[in-house]
């Protein structure tokens, strides 16, 4: 019982002072986040969080706005088909469904453009 005691007591005087290394100041990217000690990294860190959301919200957009494309897409198809060519509401859907894709081409040039600088602050991040 003795012996217990005596390793449980060794164990925990030798623990201490390791458990203190244990946890440090690193993110992710294994830069220092604190804003204070290190305001560079921080901002870094701070752009790459936003850059990530800037690029999801520019990605769903895009999705929608190709899914709302192929619909006004196949809405003038139909309408090419039932109506013809010269008629008001063929050419109201054609409308449409250029409108729909300058939508979609615009959002997927601001998806390129934040995953672009998504890509370039991650790679000043790691580089600090």
């Amino acid at each position: 019982m003795n012996k217990k005691i005596t390793s449980l007591i060794v164990m925990t005087a030798l623990m201490a002072p390791g458990m203190g290394c244990w946890a440090d100041d690193t993110n992710a990217t294994g830069n220092n986040n604190s804003p204070l000690a290190h305001p560079v990294n921080a901002y870094t860190n701070h752009e790459v969080k936003e850059d990530m959301k800037d690029s999801q919200e520019h990605s769903q957009k895009a999705a929608e706005a190709e899914a709302a494309y192929k619909q006004a897409k196949a809405e003038y198809e139909d309408s090419l088909k039932a109506n013809g060519a010269d008629s008001q509401i063929t050419k109201e859907a054609k409308s449409r469904m250029k409108k729909a894709h300058h939508a979609m081409n615009k959002h997927n040039k601001k998806t390129a453009e934040s995953n672009k600088e998504l890509q370039k602050h991650e790679a000043q991040a790691q580089n600090q």
